[in-house]
């Protein structure tokens, strides 16, 4: 590839979105269409790696960026973000649940109309290969990426004890999580076709368009930042070979690189905070200061224990069965069992006070935190990672909820046949769980990220001082350069983020492609 190849459009980041818009915006045989990846591209399944194609383990060490992020004030924690074509679906833990239609409705009320649940339905239905519910009018089937759910005879023992109990907990059968108006116990929805491979947006959209003469994709290859002639944007700068850049021009760039990467790019190219770029060294092209403002992610954490033997579930997936249940919000609270969590390169400090390489036990997600982070750049060296300041309990409001959810936690574990399974409680006990400050030192030091971050180049309105990009994903003051990822969100869903996120991916493309 030389300096002189031209291109219709660029997207830059191959994850769960941009392998979508490429897929799709290729589609037309008469635009010609680069899709930039900083990790590898796998084009085949004998080419990928295993712990790729294993839809039972998460991928957190052979393809990440190797992030660390500051989770509270005291505590510093990996952060692994996923660095390959696929970007989370190609990594993560499989679960394909969507917001809730008020989350939808949320951003269309912040001045994102075309956002609204009646508007984003459509590609969700579009995206879909619903093994189990296609036929019903909110589902859709024949789409690229495949959704199951686990059968009854699929289930871990395990799985089988915390289902029995949240249904004696008093919540409801759930056989469809993405229904709109389901809440309560059932099987999770998954990117997979069977028990044991992940389908990526890779392998659901990339590699189908694998033939087409008017695609290119490029692994291995950074971008630095987006180039402009005038306000228009012109190209990308590609980082390649550690340390030489080069220029490649198109009539229009997309950024698909996540809620870190994409402000990342954003900064260095001179866009966002105006006193922070000068500090930096960095010329201000758009003052904007809503770029790497606003970054929310979902605090998890849970009650744990050491298996007995016979109960480590290994190769078994994480999670087979998920409660969901309401506290300030709709299914803002997730609770799920956890078959197994491998501690070997993660979450040292469980590790540590476990004294063991695995544990299991029920873990709550808080969909929705009040605190906000912040991601920054430390360097305009695109080679240096930026800082990523996740905020949580930065907001006294989290305490409670967190509390709330580790005391739904004790209830489920405490189940007879789950205490059973166990020989030692990891960090908390019945102690802890009858003592305000007690439990509050156990969320200060236990707490941890669900690895779903949004938020840092939201959308809105040109008005709305912290909106980076319009409702058409275009970055407001410049022509030309598009956002469409996790990080446009303008509000966190009561969800894994990974199908809202594909959603963005269809969405985009359609609002872009005529354009």
């Amino acid at each position: 590839m030389s300096p002189s190849d031209d291109y219709d459009v660029i997207v830059v980041g191959a994850g769960s979105s941009g392998a979508v818009v490429a897929a799709r915006l290729s589609e037309d045989p008469g635009r010609r269409v680069l899709l930039v990846e900083a990790g590898p591209h796998y084009p085949a399944t004998g080419t990928t790696p295993a712990d790729l194609l294993d839809a039972n383990t998460m991928s957190l060490v052979d393809h990440s960026w190797g992030f660390t992020a500051q989770l509270t004030q005291r505590r510093r924690v990996m952060f692994p973000l996923a660095k390959v074509t696929g970007g989370s679906s190609a990594v993560g833990n499989t679960v394909a649940i969507r917001g809730t239609p008020q989350d939808y409705d949320e951003w269309a009320a912040n001045g994102n109309p075309l956002w609204s649940w009646e508007h984003v339905l459509p590609f969700f239905r579009t995206l879909e290969d619903d093994l189990e519910f296609g036929d019903r009018d909110y589902h859709g089937r024949g789409g690229p990426v495949p959704i199951r759910r686990w059968r009854p005879d699929e289930l871990t023992p395990l799985q089988q004890e915390f289902r029995d109990a949240s249904l004696g907990a008093g919540h409801q059968w759930a056989d469809d999580h993405n229904d709109p108006a389901s809440t309560g116990v059932g099987p999770i929805p998954t990117n997979r076709r069977d028990m044991g491979i992940r389908h990526s947006t890779a392998m659901s959209y990339l590699w189908p368009a694998a033939g087409r003469p008017n695609l290119t994709v490029v692994g291995r290859a950074g971008v630095d930042r987006v180039i402009f002639e005038g306000e228009r944007a012109a190209g990308v700068s590609l980082a390649v070979d550690g340390g030489t850049f080069t220029t490649i021009r198109a009539r229009r760039v997309i950024l698909a690189a996540g809620a870190v990467g994409t402000p990342a790019i954003l900064l260095r190219s001179g866009i966002g905070p105006a006193d922070d770029l000068r500090g930096l060294g960095i010329p201000v092209r758009v003052d904007l200061p809503g770029v790497g403002a606003g970054l929310t992610d979902q605090p998890r954490i849970g009650v744990f224990m050491t298996p007995k033997p016979g109960n480590e579930n290994e190769g078994k997936s994480t999670g087979q069965i998920v409660t969901r249940t309401s506290g300030e919000r709709f299914n803002d609270l997730y609770y799920a069992a956890v078959n197994r969590f491998d501690l070997t390169h993660h979450f040292p400090e469980l590790r540590r006070v476990a004294g063991a390489t695995a544990v299991f036990g029920v873990m709550v997600v808080l969909r929705r935190q009040h605190s906000r982070g912040r991601v920054s750049l430390a360097s305009a060296n695109p080679y240096i990672a930026p800082a990523v300041d996740l905020g949580y309990l930065s907001d006294e409001r989290d305490y409670g909820l967190l509390a709330e959810g580790v005391r739904g936690c004790w209830e489920l574990a405490s189940s007879p046949k789950i205490l059973d399974k166990g020989e030692q409680l990891v960090a908390v006990d019945e102690r802890i769980m009858d003592d305000a400050e007690a439990l509050r030192g156990y969320i200060s030091s236990a707490v941890d990220s669900a690895y779903n971050p949004v938020g840092t180049a939201r959308m809105g309105p040109a008005d709305d001082v912290w909106a980076v990009v319009d409702q058409r994903c275009g970055v407001h003051g410049v022509e030309n350069l598009h956002v469409a990822d996790a990080s446009i969100m303008p509000s966190m869903v009561c969800a894994n983020t990974h199908l809202s996120v594909v959603m963005i991916g269809e969405r985009a493309a359609a609002l872009l492609r005529d354009s």
